[in-house]
């Protein structure tokens, strides 16, 4: 994984904080409870970037994390970070 660890704990502590807050939030996706869930090829890319969005990362991603990585380095250490989801819809 090509991320720094000291920006990889700050993603995790802020994800950490979004599934505390929202603990159904994972059988909410499970179960296609959230906007244009018909439309999601990819439920676990869908799932890791609502997180991050949700945990207000963008800024951090785009001005930290794009200075040294892409979107698959960017998802590789979401996927580490977010619980997986299935989909049962």
């Amino acid at each position: 994984m090509k991320i720094k660890q000291p920006h990889y704990d700050h993603m995790k502590a802020e994800i950490n904080a979004v599934l505390a807050k929202y603990p159904s939030i994972v059988s909410e996706y499970e179960a296609g409870n959230f906007p244009r869930a018909d439309k999601v090829k990819d439920l676990q890319r869908r799932f890791c970037f609502d997180l991050s969005h949700g945990a207000g990362l963008n800024r951090f991603i785009s001005t930290v994390l794009y200075e040294y990585m892409n979107d698959n380095h960017v998802y590789t250490a979401l996927k580490r970070i977010c619980p997986t989801v299935t989909r049962n819809y």
